[in-house]
């Protein structure tokens, strides 16, 4: 059987990819191209409307290539089916089968019934990423239940995985040559709450510092609401968790905070980010931004882009609201002008471009430590990271050719532009 897959959304939409094409590879050679597949599986993502049109087009442009390839099956899983299970099998009835199920074993499971297939009950994931570096999912599913937000509508309430398998994993991943972890959840701070045992965030943290072969632990997803000081203690204490924390506030006007139902003030925010740069000065914190949110008015923005002009992030996102049916937020007025949203956007990403090249521009001579991702022996290019940058999210190291993927070097920052840096091995 030749499969083809393709990967539409998050990391955690990515690690259920893995999961399933690691059950599936033992007797499967896989392909990158529909028109040469005996099976396409789509992975999909409708957390916005315009992720759930991407989906959609996605799905029928693999349709079309059944006209080159008539025999082929068209598997569509992730969060479209999840969200939409009724209304996507009738609107698009060329799929052979939808996989509604937010469990991707029990998905792998329906898979391989349906392929007639057999296999290992706990497949090894077969990582997307590169073998250096790979996400780590200890949760799924919210319970924030913010106003604007599908991710509960399509996975439903917080559930915790058990510590012992989360660790077993990354054990695994270790053993593989994964050096880097990235910690993924809908909100990676709540692990545990759900659980009987006494168990948070900071012991798997704990357990997963102690682990041969790993090098680097990154945090990501994190809801400000949910950090407290003792975890703010182990993450700046423990040697391998990276000075690097993904912290989205969505906004920082109070009532615009409260509609959204972010359960934290601009007070809460403001004190999280003292505590986290006074514990480590060095540290890095990415944030990701609502612009337009129904009733925000032109002085509730200018109060959010002053915030930012003093708070600077070393790194942030900013996205225009989506109206999003079935969300507590679909019952206000959108009243924000799509335009007046962009707008608004562009002022944030203008802005955060003066500030990221100023923080970049003071890095020129310093040394750092980096991991390369990609080397480009064609162009004489690599690709690096420091700890202040998550793959795919953030800038680049750019340095010479002359080194090798996976490994950490010593490096000097020669130069920079906006969003990455040049350097050379010392």
């Amino acid at each position: 059987m030749k499969l083809a897959y393709m990967n539409l959304g998050c990391p955690k939409n990515q690690v259920d990819l893995e999961t399933i094409l690691g059950g599936l590879e033992e007797q499967a050679t896989l392909v990158e191209d529909a028109r040469e597949a005996d099976v396409m599986i789509i992975n999909t993502c409708s957390f916005l409307e315009s992720s759930k049109k991407e989906s959609i087009d996605a799905i029928f442009d693999v349709v079309s290539a059944r006209r080159d390839n008539p025999n082929l099956k068209i598997f569509v899983a992730g969060c479209l089916p999840q969200r939409y299970k009724e209304e996507v099998a009738t609107l698009i009835p060329e799929v052979d089968q939808f996989f509604p199920t937010v469990d991707a074993t029990k998905t792998l499971a329906r898979m391989k019934d349906i392929l007639q297939r057999q296999g290992n009950a706990k497949p090894t994931r077969k990582l997307l990423t590169p073998g250096h570096y790979a996400y780590l999912r200890v949760a799924e599913g919210c319970n924030n239940r913010c106003a604007y937000c599908a991710i509960p509508l399509i996975k439903g309430n917080f559930a915790s995985r058990p510590m012992a398998d989360i660790l077993a994993e990354a054990r695994g991943l270790a053993a593989n040559g994964v050096k880097e972890i990235m910690v993924i959840a809908q909100d990676t701070t709540r692990y545990g709450a759900d659980l009987r045992e006494d168990i948070s965030l900071r012991h798997v943290l704990q357990a997963l510092d102690e682990i041969d072969g790993l090098e680097w632990i990154r945090l990501l997803y994190t809801h400000p609401a949910h950090w407290n000081d003792e975890l703010i203690e182990v993450v700046a204490s423990l040697d391998k968790v990276v000075h690097y924390f993904d912290v989205p506030i969505q906004h920082i006007s109070d009532p615009i905070l409260k509609r959204m139902g972010r359960r934290v003030s601009r007070g809460d925010i403001e004190l999280l980010i003292e505590k986290l740069r006074a514990r480590m000065p060095d540290v890095a914190l990415r944030t990701s931004i609502i612009a337009g949110f129904p009733g925000e008015t032109e002085e509730q923005f200018i109060e959010l882009l002053d915030f930012l002009q003093e708070t600077r992030f070393e790194r942030l996102g900013v996205f225009t609201y989506s109206h999003e049916e079935g969300t507590r937020a679909y019952r206000l007025e959108d009243d924000v002008p799509e335009e007046v949203k962009l707008e608004r956007q562009r002022m944030i990403m203008r802005q955060q471009d003066e500030i990221v090249q100023e923080l970049n521009a003071a890095k020129v001579g310093s040394v750092v430590r980096v991991l390369v991702d990609e080397v480009d022996e064609e162009h004489s290019i690599a690709y690096a990271r420091s700890q202040w940058d998550a793959p795919e999210v953030d800038g680049n190291i750019f340095l010479p050719a002359s080194v090798l993927k996976g490994e950490f070097y010593t490096v000097r920052i020669l130069d920079a532009n906006i969003y990455d840096l040049y350097g050379q091995v010392v």
